[in-house]
């Protein structure tokens, strides 16, 4: 009978591992950043090209390596960190599972240059496909430099999965973050297509924070610490105002590597419970140190995932440092000497006086005649970009053009099938034929602008309302890049910004018609948390997420209050796209038929 079962090649089995390893170019980007910390190196420098796949390379200033060990660990189940089966529960550095190397070099061509001195020539070594082509001595600097090549160019499938640059871009940010948070004694810098994303110097953990996700962090941050016999626990929560009800900003680490913990969110969860409401996640950014012998951080390839050996203590001592925490914040604020200083305004210079803000007026405007025009139905973003530039108007006082309900005078209820209305706290009560329908008055505005606006930004822009006094946003590197990339969907949707003085300040000028001058800043805010977590970029997606913001945040203006204003708002909710959700799937309308209520009673 013939063998059924036979060895793999190494190169197949390099492969196979690759797929554990090298999900994509993150997980590339994660590996590379490790091995570098753990080879001391005070200075790394991330760069990509075409979000990873066409590049991904990583210069450090480590020990390097010599001849013998560069070549081995391409080799796999190669490490410098274990010698024998007790080591991995005694473990203090990172790159430790000896595939990681052998697994990149699989996928993809791959360059190394080491040296272990400022003097003497270093290595270097050439890779394809897993096998080494080209080893030669070569001048260059002590430390590591590692370039990998077109990843996955000869596993086609897998390249075919992955999502779109942005996408992938993100994940490669959301490593870097995640090393770049705990080593803040190291400098780091992230370039992207020639673009330097992040410059980080060595700093203390608030400053790295504000330089990474924008110096309007630094009044959110509220300081952890707590030490027991188990744990130690330090870092920062965020304020409770500050919640997001998507996961923003949740770091965890454990003995200085990142891990994901929903046992250990949960705790935070209940620490805020009193303060938050069940559909909000708290923020944070918390260091844990235990005893390694304690941890199991071998359960996983990425190693994100970990087992405590007195897991209920951690939880329990986490749960209430952050209760404390958060007790405390209100109490007396604490001088934090770390706090970066370069955010404070200082005071003006004596002899100079501040200057009045200066007012530019339209000499041609006419208040008497009208601005209204029906606009055109112009398809191409280009082309309705072009005229937001062009047609730049200082009325304030355009209206954002409402349907024809809401002319009161005629809007009374005087049909008795139709019933009369009520206000009743945030619920309108009115009757429809023979059934009684409860109305959530701030879910109908929503739909009702909702689809207002959508129809605005799918046939030509969204009037705008420019600001006597431009407020400040304060914008991350991430965010900054992202509204470089689609400010003409800002501009089509009412927005107009531009830099301010300070790097990172961005002057709102102008918003959409719909919004208050206070809900500027928030309706961005949850802009860019929209299209920081899409998957997809397409146009209708961007201009949908706008959309979605400018209504919510619009949403509670215009709160009806009359029998008058109420019927209108029935009657623009009941002849809206969908009356009974509003766009984010949220019941509006409870029916209510005398056999129901009959039951009931």
């Amino acid at each position: 009978m013939s063998s059924i079962i036979a060895v793999l090649s190494d190169h197949v089995a390099n492969q196979i591992a690759a797929g554990e390893v090298v999900q994509r170019p993150a997980s590339v980007v994660k590996e590379l950043l490790e091995n570098s910390i753990d080879a001391g190196a005070t200075k790394i420098t991330l760069q990509l090209e075409g979000s990873g796949r066409t590049l991904i390379s990583v210069t450090d200033n480590g020990s390097g390596m010599g001849k013998e060990d560069a070549e081995r660990c391409f080799l796999r189940h190669a490490t410098s960190k274990i010698k024998n089966a007790e080591d991995l529960f005694n473990l203090h550095t990172r790159g430790f599972r000896g595939e990681a190397m052998a697994s990149i070099a699989a996928v993809s061509h791959t360059l190394m240059r080491t040296n272990t001195s400022e003097e003497g020539l270093g290595l270097e070594i050439k890779l394809e496909g897993g096998s080494i082509v080209a080893k030669n001595p070569y001048p260059c600097a002590q430390g590591t430099y590692v370039e990998v090549k077109n990843l996955f160019y000869n596993v086609p499938a897998r390249r075919k999965f992955l999502k779109n640059d942005r996408v992938e871009l993100r994940h490669c940010v959301d490593e870097f973050h995640r090393v770049a948070l705990v080593h803040t004694s190291i400098e780091w810098i992230m370039k992207s297509d020639g673009n330097t994303l992040f410059h980080l110097k060595p700093e203390p953990l608030r400053r790295r924070i504000n330089g990474i996700f924008g110096r309007k962090f630094d009044e959110r941050l509220v300081p952890i610490e707590e030490e027991t016999e188990v744990l130690k626990v330090s870092g920062f929560i965020l304020k409770p105002e500050f919640a997001k009800k998507k996961r923003g900003e949740q770091f965890f680490f454990v003995n200085d590597r990142f891990i994901k913990s929903p046992y250990l969110h949960n705790a935070l969860r209940e620490a805020f419970e009193e303060v938050l409401t069940a559909e909000h996640h708290p923020g944070y950014f918390l260091h844990l140190q235990v005893d390694p012998q304690s941890l199991d951080i071998n359960i996983h390839p990425t190693k994100t995932e970990v087992k405590f050996e007195d897991e209920r203590t951690i939880y329990a001592v986490l749960r209430s440092a952050a209760r404390h925490a958060i007790g405390q914040f209100n109490v007396a604020p604490a001088i934090d000497f770390d706090a970066e200083q370069s955010f404070k305004v200082p005071p003006l210079p004596e002899g100079h006086l501040p200057k009045p803000p200066q007012i530019q007026v339209n000499p041609n405007f006419n208040p008497f005649e009208s601005t209204k025009s029906t606009p055109p139905r112009i398809r191409s973003n280009d082309e309705r970009y072009e005229r937001i530039k062009n047609e730049k108007y200082l009325n304030t006082q355009q209206a954002f053009d409402a349907p024809k309900e809401w002319n009161i005078e005629d809007a009374l209820p005087v049909d008795p099938v139709s019933g009369k209305i009520i206000r009743w706290g945030k619920y309108a009560i009115t009757t429809l034929g023979p059934k009684a329908l409860v109305i959530d008055i701030k879910g109908a505005r929503f739909r009702i602008l909702y689809d207002q606006i959508w129809s605005k930004l799918q046939d030509a822009t969204v009037p705008s309302q420019q600001m006597l006094f431009p407020k400040s946003i304060s914008l991350s590197m991430a965010e900054r890049a992202l509204f470089q990339d689609h400010e003409q969907d800002f501009a089509i949707a009412g927005f107009d910004l531009a830099p301010g003085t300070t790097e990172g300040e961005y002057d709102i000028k102008g918003i959409p018609m719909m919004l208050n001058v206070e809900q500027a800043v928030p309706t961005l805010e949850s802009l860019f948390e929209q299209y920081h977590e899409q998957d997809e970029a397409g146009d209708n997606k961007l201009l949908k997420s706008i959309a979605l913001a400018i209504a919510q945040n619009g949403a509670a203006t215009q709160d009806p209050r009359t029998a008058e204003e109420l019927y209108v708002l029935r009657e623009q909710l009941l002849s809206s796209s969908n009356p009974q959700y509003t766009p984010r799937g949220k019941k509006i309308i409870v029916e209510w038929s005398p056999e129901e209520i009959e039951k009931a009673l």
